[in-house]
């Protein structure tokens, strides 16, 4: 073979080499934590999705975000919770920034729960019954419409230590009667924090941490009859 033809087949074989080299190296060198994305990903998805409708005590306020009842009713079962819950705010009564429940249904509406905690709240005692009815009403329904397949689970008002007045009966009524009107789950938690001071802040409304965890164990303990499962 002439020498010119010698060199460029040299020269060839070495460059297969080194593409042939390349490749290997860069398949060898895939990061392994992409696989392991890959694969969490459908997991992460299907882990069961709830989201919170409330008021400053299923908020947490005064509590870490994750003493909150419902972080830990969501924790009980491994859901993975979205807490749109507003201080100040109930189905009328607007919160400490001015939305409602109407805008925390209208956030939920965008998300994909499986499940849907929504607790009626001191925060409507003193507004008109009709309009709280009237919204109740109206949100628990867009609510289902838009997630026929998602569990609504209503609560009683959390009240302090002291005794509650006759309008949280009301109340509690109304959103009773809209959350099992769309076929909802609704549970008479009664008043868990009554004549124990020592489970209420300094305020006298809002569950301290202890407090949150009576909360939770009285929904928990509602629930496990009705088979909720994670």
């Amino acid at each position: 073979m002439p020498t010119r033809v010698r060199l460029i087949a040299v020269v060839a074989t070495a460059v297969a080499a080194v593409v042939l080299a390349g490749c290997s190296s860069a398949v060898a060198a895939r990061p392994v934590a992409a696989d392991g994305s890959a694969v969490a990903a459908p997991a992460a998805r299907s882990k069961p999705q709830v989201v919170a409708i409330g008021d400053s005590i299923a908020f947490g306020k005064g509590v870490r975000p994750d003493q909150a009842w419902p972080a830990l009713v969501a924790a009980q079962h491994g859901w993975a919770l979205t807490d749109l819950a507003v201080s100040g705010s109930g189905f009328v009564k607007p919160g400490w920034n001015g939305d409602t429940y109407r805008d925390q249904v209208a956030t939920a509406l965008g998300l994909h729960p499986d499940y849907i905690l929504i607790a009626a709240t001191r925060n409507d005692r003193t507004q008109d019954p009709a309009l709280v009815a009237s919204s109740a009403d109206e949100l628990l329904g867009e609510l289902h419409d838009t997630f026929p397949r998602a569990r609504i689970i209503g609560i009683t008002t959390v009240w302090g230590a002291d005794a509650p007045p006759a309008t949280v009966a009301t109340v509690n009524g109304i959103v009773e009667r809209a959350v099992t009107g769309v076929g909802g789950t609704f549970l008479d938690i009664g008043y868990p924090l009554a004549g124990r001071p020592e489970l209420v802040q300094a305020d006298g409304i809002h569950p301290n941490a202890a407090g949150e965890r009576a909360v939770a164990k009285v929904i928990e303990d509602r629930l496990a009859p009705l088979g909720v499962t994670s």
